[in-house]
């Protein structure tokens, strides 16, 4: 197995539960046995292994694109279509960057609403809710900018 092969198997192993670890270490190879034992011990050891990244690797995919955002003024009129909480979730999930512009164009009663929101909401949300998100700005955005082109 080759360097980059032996690795991801090691990351494999390590996020697994301990007993179902063994039992697949019992049935390799005496000699790949050996050569993933101290990678395993070593992922175990430095990494907390977060399962959206763990799966990333294992399945080779790219770095992951950030969604492409519509512009500040499409923006806006799709923020401003929803409630609050929802406002809060799409700026926090796929738009944080850009937070503080859509709030300075809102009245105060709601950009102080969404930033409640917003604090009560996680980091960093996961990666299938995160890509809805996007999937749904840039549907209403592309349904704003249709309606603006029909006026």
């Amino acid at each position: 197995m080759n360097v980059a092969g032996m690795r991801k198997a090691a990351l494999a192993l390590a996020s697994m539960h301990p007993a179902d670890r063994r039992w697949l270490l019992a049935r390799l190879p005496v000699a790949s046995r050996a050569a993933l034992q101290p990678l395993v011990l070593e992922a175990q050891r430095y990494t907390a292994l977060d399962n959206d990244i763990l799966q990333a690797v294992l399945s080779d995919e790219t770095a992951r694109l950030a969604p492409e955002l519509p512009p500040p003024d499409l923006l806006i009129v799709v923020l401003d279509r929803l409630s609050t909480p929802w406002a809060a979730r799409i700026l926090r999930g796929v738009a944080q960057d850009h937070a503080e512009i859509y709030l300075a164009s809102c009245a105060k009663s709601r950009a102080e609403a969404i930033r409640q929101d917003m604090s009560r909401l996680p980091a960093a949300f996961p990666r299938a809710l995160s890509d809805a998100l996007a999937r749904y700005l840039a549907d209403a955005a592309g349904a704003a900018r249709a309606e603006g082109e029909a006026r």
